[in-house]
C-alpha cells in the first residue's frame, strides 16, 4: 500500500512539473507596439506556431500593456478569421481565476477589398483603400473598465485596441493590445502579477456553408457583384490589345486586386472540413524587463 501512495505521488508530481514546462515566457517589449495592423514593430515573424488551427501568434508586454499578434499561416485561414469571427481569451490563474476575453465579429470587409480603378495613378495594389475599409467591431467582456462594443484602430493608449492589416496579402493578421490595468486593476505590481501565468485561448469561428456560398456569389459576381463585371471580365480576355495593349487574361485593370483574393474553387478553399471551430490555448507569464 506505502508503494501504492508513492507511486502514485511521484505520477501527480510528474504530471505538474509537464504542466509548469509547458509555459512559456512573454518577450519584454522596450518600445511600445503601434496597433495599425502593419507587424513591422514585432521585428520578426511570430515566435510560436499552432499546427491544428494554422496560426502564427505571439506575446509581448511592457510595463503598460500586453500585445498579442495573430498572423494566419495560409488563405484558408485567413478566410475563415476574418468572414467567421474568433475570439481572445485570458485566464489568470488566480483562485478563482479571472477571466477575460475579446469577441471579433466577421468582417463586413470580408476578404474583397476594392478594386483599383484609377489607372492615372500608380498604387500599391497590395494595400486596400482605407476609404472603403470599414472600422472592425469587437465586444469585450470581464475587463475592468472597458464595456460593450469596442472599435477598430482606436488611439486611446488607455483603452483595448486592436487593428487588422490593410495589406491585400495578409488581411488576417491582428494585432491587439491590452492595459494590464483592464486586468489587474490601476495599482499593481509587475513583479507581482508576472508570478501567475496567464493562458491565452483562441477560438476561431465555423465558416458556416451559407456565408461560403455568399463569398462565392461575390467572388463570381466580377468587380461590383453583378453580369457588368462579368462583360468586363470577358471583355479583357478577349480584346486586352484594345484596352492598352498586351494585358493578359484580366488585364492590368484591378489586377493585383484581382490576385490577392481567394480562389474559391480551388482544392485548397473548397474543402470544407478545414472551416471547421478552432481552438487553441498556451500558457504564459508576463515579463518584468529583467
Amino acid at each position: 500500500m506505502k508503494r501504492l501512495i508513492q507511486l502514485l505521488f511521484l505520477g501527480v508530481l510528474g504530471l505538474a512539473s509537464g504542466v509548469f514546462a509547458q509555459v512559456s515566457s512573454s518577450k519584454w517589449q522596450s518600445q511600445p507596439i503601434v496597433i495599425d495592423g502593419d507587424g513591422s514593430d514585432w521585428g520578426t515573424l511570430p515566435r510560436f506556431f499552432n499546427a491544428d488551427s494554422n496560426i502564427k501568434y505571439e506575446f509581448r508586454n511592457d510595463d503598460r500593456n500586453l500585445y498579442i499578434i495573430l498572423k494566419p499561416a495560409d488563405r484558408s485561414t485567413q478566410l475563415q478569421l476574418i468572414s467567421a469571427g474568433f475570439s481572445v481569451k485570458l485566464k489568470v490563474r488566480t483562485s478563482p481565476p479571472t477571466k477575460v476575453g475579446i469577441n471579433f465579429q466577421a468582417s463586413k470587409m470580408g476578404m474583397t477589398p476594392p478594386p483599383q480603378m484609377n489607372q492615372d495613378k500608380l498604387v500599391d495594389k497590395s494595400v486596400t483603400n482605407p476609404e472603403f475599409m470599414p472600422k472592425d467591431t469587437a465586444t469585450v467582456e470581464g475587463f475592468l473598465f472597458a464595456k460593450g462594443k469596442i472599435f477598430s484602430e482606436n488611439k486611446d493608449e488607455q483603452s483595448i485596441s486592436f487593428a487588422r492589416s490593410k495589406s491585400a496579402r495578409d488581411l488576417g493578421t491582428y494585432e491587439i493590445r491590452i492595459p494590464l490595468r483592464e486586468i489587474y486593476g490601476n495599482v499593481f505590481k509587475l513583479e507581482t502579477v508576472s508570478d501567475t501565468p496567464v493562458q491565452l485561448q483562441v477560438i476561431i469561428n465555423e465558416l458556416s456553408q451559407k456565408s461560403m456560398k455568399s463569398m462565392r456569389s461575390r467572388a463570381g459576381g466580377g468587380m461590383h457583384g453583378g453580369g457588368r463585371g462579368r462583360e468586363m471580365g470577358g471583355g479583357m480576355q478577349g480584346g486586352g490589345a484594345e484596352m492598352g495593349g498586351g494585358m493578359p487574361g484580366g488585364g492590368e485593370m484591378g489586377g493585383g486586386d484581382m490576385e490577392e483574393r481567394p480562389q474559391m474553387q480551388d482544392g485548397g478553399m473548397s474543402n470544407q472540413s478545414s472551416f471547421t471551430k478552432k481552438t487553441f490555448n498556451t500558457d504564459f507569464k508576463l515579463s518584468t524587463g529583467k
